[in-house]
């Protein structure tokens, strides 16, 4: 093994794997399963419903198509959420003639069916969810020491970005490691660390068409930079960045507000900051303004010391120095790749609840108002 790599993974089971962290990392995964089974349960039980709707919404409207006005107006999901309550309190007569048709319809007989199974695989899975991220934030504000939290980063301005860390993983403070001891262990071996890194995107499953190509750009690029074909990584990599960029920017749109398109890299980091700044997380806040900085750097038109210049390398600038892409730096574009991932995933996750819970406003608002004391 490279003496550089065993370096390491000595000084990481000797300061990194206290009883403490191995403790954490065992309750985070018992966590994180509970999570993903309720979320697997949720989905099926959504899949089922959205086909009901589909189909039965379609039929309905065909059936009664003086219905579409007051039922499917509004800009965003608030709006038509509020359309609903609206006609629940002031125009009950109207709503039970509704939901009288309705019932005429299979489809939507058998939605009506499934919801009670829908409404508690969304509390088990909101709950798993809620206990799974607690555990996180909790960790990572035990475990994290301030001295390691500026030595990650101090890290990330050199580009290696080490936020998706759940518990402190690598030796950071040890003297003897540096950054290109930590790039270095992930390529060694056929990019065994990078791999391991990056195995939870491989084992995902009921993937859609979207995270299918993504799958086959991953193991692509690993297989692109084991093989030191890096520029070819790199292009990868960067058509990896713009998806998870729009996803996160994305996030939200057409539930509170108007939805918006933002086609401009810059109008999409401005939206990402807005959302990260409102959710009170200072972990997230970090790691958002560390790639956010990073990110700038790589995408920006002027080129920037030590850093990809994007722009060189996707409009083929075969003349310059700054198309040559070394092992580090690939890896580096990763880690960036990476983090931005969990950030979108993060994003939509609390997009996805809130989605979810805009459902069975009316029908609380509604329960609460007849049970009032």
């Amino acid at each position: 093994m490279n003496e550089k790599a065993l370096k390491l993974i000595i000084k990481q089971y000797e300061q990194c794997r206290t009883p403490e962290v191995v403790a954490a990392i065992q309750e985070q995964e018992k966590l994180s399963q509970i999570m993903r089974d309720k979320k697997a349960v949720f989905y099926k039980y959504t899949d089922q419903s959205v086909e009901f709707l589909r189909i039965g919404t379609e039929k309905f409207f065909e059936k009664f198509p003086n219905y579409i006005e007051s039922l499917s107006k509004g800009e965003t999901k608030l709006d038509i959420v509020g359309n609903a309550l609206n006609l629940a309190l002031n125009n009950p007569i109207k709503l039970q003639d509704i939901n009288s048709k309705m019932k005429e319809i299979e489809e939507l007989r058998k939605n009506e069916d499934l919801t009670p199974l829908l409404a508690q695989s969304f509390y088990e899975y909101m709950v798993a969810f809620s206990d799974f991220e607690i555990k996180l934030k909790e960790d990572r504000e035990k475990l994290f020491s301030s001295e390691y939290k500026d030595k990650m980063a101090a890290y990330a301005d050199e580009g290696i970005l080490l936020y998706y860390l759940e518990t402190p993983d690598l030796p950071l403070l040890d003297r003897e490691i540096n950054g290109c001891d930590i790039l270095e262990s992930l390529c060694y071996d056929d990019c065994m660390g990078l791999r391991i890194l990056l195995s939870y995107l491989f084992q995902m499953e009921n993937l859609g068409e979207s995270m299918k190509r993504k799958q086959e750009d991953i193991f692509v690029t690993i297989e692109l930079i084991n093989n030191g074909f890096c520029r070819s990584a790199v292009r990868n990599l960067f058509a990896l960045l713009d998806s998870e960029h729009k996803k996160a920017a994305n996030a939200y749109e057409g539930i509170i507000e108007k939805k918006q398109s933002y086609k401009k890299g810059l109008q999409r980091a401005n939206k990402i900051d807005k959302l990260i700044n409102s959710l009170d997380d200072l972990w997230m806040e970090t790691a958002w303004d560390k790639v956010n900085n990073y990110y700038a750097k790589v995408v920006s038109t002027n080129p920037v010391e030590g850093v990809i210049h994007r722009n060189s390398i996707v409009h083929g600038d075969y003349d310059k120095e700054l198309i040559e892409v070394d092992e580090f730096s690939a890896v580096k574009l990763t880690l960036l790749w990476l983090n931005l991932r969990l950030i979108a995933d993060y994003l939509c996750n609390k997009e996805e609840i809130l989605d979810n819970l805009l459902l069975y406003l009316p029908s609380l608002i509604l329960h609460l108002k007849d049970n009032a004391s």
